[in-house]
């Protein structure tokens, strides 16, 4: 007989707690006041407390707890559309950090939380950065999309160990990184493979202009997008050893974010909304579909999770693998931040940063930031198990607050715009550490071997070590090179 989920994330916890070097189990209350915090924040839990219900007490900013979280409740995390809705950082606020300002390409240790390392480095052009990625003890980061720069830094205290500041050409996506190489388009127009180690372009190839979309990896080939000669735009797939093209198809539009892999196939949601199914090796289109997609799908067995719109609203949805057909949709939600999703090429620079709701399947649970909303769901019915809410993170009407969420051992890390990136429990939703940078964040954080490596609107690139072991796996955008999930 199968464990409980929360059983399996509690004894993950557990497990992470005894094996981490120096984590500290001691600041922060007693495991007795965890209990009754916890206890006070999950819906349905108030009957097992005497007296009348009282507002939940919090936790100092940044403390940390003593072990892992107690269980829920019994079935409570899954009472699907019973859980309760709680203000991210309700719960422990989040420690604002006071960060170094190293000087443009320099970087600068910090010690926060009392204990925890950290460094920030200044990407010396000073630009809005995407994701960046971990390889082989080295942090991989484009200078921006002004920029002709990719940089390598040292993964545990931010020096810059190479730069390639003369690309052919500007506009570096979020790189991807496979067996000591770093691959990545360029706004416009190419694909580059670089050696990991010292910087060296191993080949580049221009594709056409405009190239916004970062490419995946897998099985010997590379997997882009770009224009074609004839004004129309492809998906192609080339040897990552010279570059040679092994196929092409036509697709009716730029992608949203990336490919993305999984078993046999490539999928691809499009700026149009389309969604298309190839097969890797061939090429050979099994199907395409107009259902408005919002964000680069999820691949999960025989299905897809991933969002689209809708009359002015915005939902989560599955889809068949196997046809493309949409099995069942989620509760729909208002969505004023809907303006930032690409629609069509008027704004490259858009289409080059988007991320979008991207929902990530761990351990038979779906985790998803949509607009301001992080909400852990039922893959069978897409009803919640429990959202934080983190629209308060908002500047106003329109503007998504929160993140594409990352998912990396007991819990799922999200960094919202204002600049505090937070780890929830990912049984129960609970803030297990918060830290606020004071800097805007807009890319997806990356996680690696302890390490939180997150990016600012302003060039600058903050790693936090958490303290925690068992985070790790999670190392570009979309967690591996087919932007499929953790590297194994």
């Amino acid at each position: 007989m199968s464990r409980p989920k929360a059983v399996e994330g509690a004894n993950r916890r557990a497990a992470a707690n005894a094996a981490a070097p120096g984590r500290d189990r001691t600041r922060g209350g007693s495991h007795e006041m965890s209990r009754t915090i916890l206890c006070a924040l999950l819906a349905g839990c108030q009957a097992a407390v005497a007296g009348p219900a009282s507002p939940a007490p919090t936790l100092p900013p940044g403390a940390e707890l003593d072990g892992p979280p107690p269980l829920p409740v019994r079935g409570q995390r899954h009472a699907a559309g019973k859980g309760l809705v709680l203000a991210l950082g309700k719960d422990r606020a989040a420690l604002p950090l006071r960060l170094p300002a190293p000087p443009r390409g320099g970087a600068a240790p910090f010690v926060f939380a009392d204990e925890r390392e950290g460094w920030v480095a200044r990407i010396p052009e000073s630009y809005r950065l995407p994701s960046v990625a971990y390889g082989d003890g080295r942090i991989f980061v484009s200078g921006g999309f002004e920029s002709t720069s990719m940089y390598a830094l040292d993964a545990h205290d931010g020096h810059m160990l190479w730069a390639s500041q003369q690309l052919e050409d500007n506009g570096p996506t979020a790189p991807t990184y496979q067996d000591g190489r770093v691959i990545f388009n360029t706004e416009s127009c190419t694909l580059f493979v670089v050696d990991g180690r010292t910087g060296k372009k191993l080949w580049y190839k221009t594709l056409g202009d405009p190239t916004l979309a970062q490419p995946s990896v897998a099985d010997g080939l590379i997997f882009a997008s770009h224009p074609t000669p004839n004004g129309g735009q492809a998906l192609s797939a080339y040897k990552i050893a010279n570059g040679d093209e092994v196929w092409a198809r036509d697709i009716d539009g730029e992608l949203l974010a990336a490919p993305v892999l999984g078993d046999d196939s490539i999928y691809a949601a499009t700026i149009t909304g389309r969604l298309y199914r190839f097969t890797r090796a061939k090429g050979k289109r099994v199907w395409q579909k107009p259902i408005r997609a919002t964000s680069a799908p999820w691949v999960a067995g025989e299905e897809l999770f991933l969002s689209r719109a809708e009359g002015g609203k915005e939902m989560t949805v599955a889809v068949a693998t196997a046809d493309g057909t949409i099995l069942r949709e989620g509760p729909a939600a208002t969505t004023p931040w809907l303006g930032d999703v690409p629609r069509d090429m008027n704004d490259w620079q858009k289409v080059w940063g988007f991320e979008g709701s991207r929902p990530v399947l761990a351990a038979g649970v779906l985790y998803q930031s949509m607009g301001g909303e992080l909400t852990a769901r039922d893959p069978q019915t897409l009803a919640p198990f429990w959202t934080r809410d983190g629209k308060s993170g908002s500047k106003g009407s329109g503007v998504r607050s929160l993140g594409a969420v990352a998912i990396a051992g007991p819990e799922v890390v999200v960094a919202t715009r204002a600049g505090e990136i937070y780890g929830i429990d990912v049984d129960t939703g609970y803030t297990l550490w918060a830290y606020a940078l004071g800097k805007p964040v807009f890319a997806q954080p990356v996680i690696a071997k302890g390490w939180i490596y997150a990016t600012t609107g302003d060039g600058e690139v903050v790693a936090l070590h958490v303290g925690d072991m068992t985070l790790d796996g999670w190392h570009m955008w979309g967690g591996s090179p087919g932007h499929d999930g953790a590297v194994m």
